[in-house]
């Protein structure tokens, strides 16, 4: 495993990434996909590894889903 994966070196960064999750706990399923679609517009690398790094450690099971049954989303079409 590359070090760093899952301490949060990845995506947002290691403050960046539970940052982003404690914002999106704090919003309702649709402000959710309106502020996933912010973050994928302005950086589509550090969203799509943020994004693994939560499912990774089940962070927002019920909007992303968990390693075992990820949620499908088209982020083009949020």
């Amino acid at each position: 495993m590359t070090s760093g994966v899952l301490d949060g070196a990845c995506g947002f960064g290691s403050w960046g990434n539970p940052t982003e999750v404690i914002i999106m706990e704090s919003l309702n399923h649709e402000e959710k996909k309106a502020y996933a679609k912010e973050l994928w517009l302005k950086d589509p690398k550090a969203y799509y590894e943020w994004k693994a790094w939560c499912i990774r450690l089940d962070q927002l099971p019920d909007f992303f889903g968990t390693s075992d049954n990820p949620i499908p989303i088209d982020e083009s079409k949020l």
